[in-house]
């Protein structure tokens, strides 16, 4: 599957910069630097973390992006052959089952010939018997890599100098996931010219003991492995550079999931490594210790470079509206209480007969009435769909009742938006989550955002009663939102970064190949504006 996510169309755009700094503008003349992810199979939730990536590079000004999606794990691959000539650049966010013959040698073909190929954490996993995979990446873990596969590459601080062990031993291993600070071994590189000596990534897996040909490769980067954390002790390789015939390929061990791909130490090398791969040259201003920080880890969401002007406008334009109405005081709720919902101060949104003001977004999931039922049913290959208001809300108490099928996951998302100018008009906002016991039903995810959960963690996982009706109520006000799920409290946070208007939203979730239909059901749609 390819899908193209992105055109080129202006000459200014957003950079990551310091204070005071002026916005990197790209020459007119200069097209856009042609970008393919590849993903479909890997083990570190590709679904999620492809859409950072996306927004990482698209938020840069540089690149437009399209995605080439493998089928699943266990099926035939050989009518998956992306045309790799079309693009400048690969970016594989792939580690999963082989590929037929002629990609392999279609892939050695373009970045031999000069093409680019960038290497994102898993993806040095992969492949671990194809040779010429191996030397484009350098050094790759796991998939029974041993000493056969070639020497360990390490930073010697007594020796001052990468030294290379050919002793026996695995490939690939990683401690827990932890901050760690990154140290940059050549300053004269077009990747890492411009950077602070060295900055701290956010919460990540450090890769160790990594091995392979090494052939031609540059470590630009390595990160300490502290034993404390289950690490090796010593100073591993976390960003490389490798030259492949005519071609450069960029390998970085960092991003591991939504947490480490909202580090600005991942997105800022992804930009750069990416950069110079397709060119062999990078012309991203430089990023300042103020950005790329020691003391603690930078990190911002990806989506943010895309969306900012576009979301604040739009949100300007909602607090001028919401602006005629008086203000709500949040002194005149009771925060401890659970709300109570009567028929005087609450509104139907949903009459029980049609779907009146409401309005399907994204995805080709269906939605229907049935004895005053709202029933969504899943559509193979779509993705997430939403039905939602036509009206926007901020500061509210929502009630509403749901029935899922235990195989499908579900939410309502709440003070959402969709916009041309945002992915397409994706769906993005607040979700609560809807699923099966045990699950995390109640609690905050960030859809579309790239943010993953807002809930830092889900104690209660039986709250939702499987095959049942099941009463959730929210409350809204300003930054803090709180959900119960049949009387009981599952959440309660305080979000800034989060719309505070939007539409309320029912999701039916994607589902994959051979499998559904299933279904997920609502009724008693109530709203008491705050």
């Amino acid at each position: 599957m390819l899908r193209n996510l992105f055109v080129f169309a202006v000459a200014t755009f957003i950079a990551w910069v310091a204070p005071g700094q002026s916005a990197f503008s790209q020459p007119a003349e200069r097209p856009p630097i042609r970008v393919l992810i590849v993903d479909g199979q890997n083990n570190h939730q590709w679904q999620q973390t492809t859409p950072l990536i996306e927004q990482t590079l698209i938020g840069s000004g540089l690149f437009e992006v399209s995605v080439a999606t493998s089928p699943p794990r266990g099926e035939d691959m050989s009518g998956f052959q992306p045309r790799f000539a079309d693009f400048d650049v690969v970016v594989s966010n792939y580690n999963g089952d082989a590929w037929a013959e002629p990609t392999r040698r279609a892939l050695e073909k373009f970045v031999g010939s000069g093409g680019g190929l960038v290497a994102v954490h898993a993806a040095d996993n992969s492949f671990p018997d194809w040779h010429e995979y191996n030397r484009m990446i350098g050094l790759g873990g796991w998939g029974g890599r041993d000493e056969r596969a070639g020497p360990y590459v390490r930073w010697n601080d007594d020796l001052q100098r990468f030294t290379r062990d050919t002793r026996p031993g695995s490939g690939g291993t990683h401690g827990s996931r932890t901050p760690f600070v990154v140290v940059v071994r050549d300053s004269d590189h077009p990747i890492t010219r411009g950077l602070p000596k060295a900055w701290m990534q956010t919460v990540d897996e450090l890769y160790g003991k990594l091995r392979g040909p090494a052939e031609n490769m540059h470590v630009l980067a390595t990160a300490y492995s502290e034993p404390e954390t289950g690490g090796t002790g010593e100073h591993e390789p976390i960003l490389m550079s490798i030259h492949y015939g005519q071609g450069r390929a960029f390998h970085t061990t960092l991003g591991h999931d939504v947490a480490a791909m909202n580090g600005l130490a991942f997105q800022i090398t992804l930009q750069r490594g990416t950069e110079w791969a397709a060119t062999g040259d990078v012309t991203l201003p430089p990023v300042g210790p103020e950005i790329l920080t020691m003391d603690v880890p930078a990190t911002r969401d990806p989506a943010e470079l895309i969306a900012a002007e576009d979301a604040n406008d739009a949100a300007k334009d909602a607090d001028d509206a919401d602006s005629e109405e008086p203000a709500a005081s949040s002194a005149a709720i009771d925060f401890d209480a659970i709300p109570i919902v009567d028929k005087d101060h609450w509104k139907a949104l949903f009459n029980g007969q049609d779907l009146s003001g409401w309005t399907q977004k994204n995805g080709t999931a269906t939605y229907r009435v049935e004895d005053g039922v709202i029933v969504g049913k899943t559509a193979t290959g779509s993705p997430n769909s939403f039905l939602c208001t036509d009206e926007d809300f901020g500061d509210f108490e929502l009630a509403f009742e749901v029935d899922c099928d235990r195989e499908l996951n579900s939410g309502v998302q709440i003070r959402s938006r969709s916009i041309p100018e945002f992915n397409k008009g994706r769906v993005h906002g607040p979700q609560v989550e809807i699923e099966a016991a045990p699950g995390e039903s109640g609690y905050l995810y960030s859809e579309g955002t790239g943010r993953g959960w807002l809930s830092p963690a889900h104690p209660i996982k039986d709250a939702y009663i499987n095959g049942s009706w099941n009463r959730y109520l929210v409350r809204a006000v300003g930054p803090r939102i709180q959900t119960w799920i049949n009387g009981q409290l599952i959440e309660d946070l305080e979000d800034e970064e989060s719309f505070r208007t939007g539409f309320i939203g029912l999701q039916v979730h994607g589902i994959g190949k051979n499998e559904g239909p299933y279904q997920v059901r609502w009724r008693n749609i109530r709203i008491r504006p705050l």
